[in-house]
């Protein structure tokens, strides 16, 4: 699992573009553009859906800013996890939100294009691998203006199946893979898991408010299955005290 990269930006930097906002209810600071890409729900019911078992070598694929990285080191006990972004300016966002919130020792952001991860990590050295990924085909929806924007949603540089596959190598047998996806895609979704040789063991809907629409499926996959799947009870994301907050 050893890589070298030593482009860390001082903590202390904040550029005109971007702002200094809390997480986790003040437990974090987080840099992010104030216009532009920006972490949503998807990212807080993610991180809630994989909370990780004390001990656990972790990859965030698409990390982002950080954000999920940042929630595991702070709320669970993960040994390792080792944040991968393919867009370099993300990426170093996400390094000053590790230096700025002490995680240091926990968190490593790796700035490198996720289908060559198996050249740098070592294949089965996982416990959790875990992704918010790009959910729209190309050719599909409305590609936005922004770049940073546009990676994240629409597959550009990586594509589902492709992501799973690195997933799978780098899983260790025992191992687990959490993906948060949108519900219009549920159904491609489960498929692309079962074409990877994957099997589902455990799934949750996030609605948009009680008796609402589904918005969001949330999905744990293990190579190896456990017998029929576990259905967990419906999330909210809006409830009478707001919006879903960890």
């Amino acid at each position: 699992m050893a890589f070298t990269d030593n482009s860390l930006v001082p903590r202390s930097r904040l550029y005109p573009d971007e702002s200094l906002d809390d997480l986790l209810r003040g437990e974090l600071k987080l840099i992010q553009k104030r216009r532009g890409f920006r972490y949503s729900v998807d990212a807080l019911l993610l991180a809630h859906f994989v909370l990780p078992a004390a001990g656990e070598v972790v990859a965030d694929l698409g990390a982002g800013s950080g954000v999920i990285p940042l929630i595991l080191a702070r709320r669970g006990s993960p040994h390792k996890i080792i944040a991968v972004e393919i867009q370099r300016r993300l990426a170093g966002m996400a390094r000053r939100n590790v230096q700025l919130n002490h995680f240091d020792e926990i968190i490593a952001v790796v700035h490198r294009d996720l289908r060559k991860l198996p050249e740098i990590l070592h294949p089965a050295s996982f416990d959790l691998v875990l992704s918010n990924p790009p959910f729209r085909p190309l050719g599909s929806g409305n590609l936005s203006a922004n770049r940073e924007k546009a990676v994240a949603r629409h597959e550009l540089r990586v594509t589902l199946a492709e992501l799973l596959q690195v997933a799978r190598r780098l899983l260790k047998p025992s191992g687990r893979i959490c993906l948060v996806y949108p519900f219009e895609r549920w159904s491609h979704l489960l498929a692309e898991i079962k074409q990877a040789g994957l099997a589902v063991a455990r799934t949750q809907l996030a609605y948009d408010r009680k008796g609402g629409q589904p918005k969001l499926g949330l999905v744990e996959a293990r190579i190896k299955g456990r017998g029929k799947a576990e259905e967990l009870p419906p999330i909210f994301i809006e409830t009478e005290k707001g919006k879903f907050e960890l």
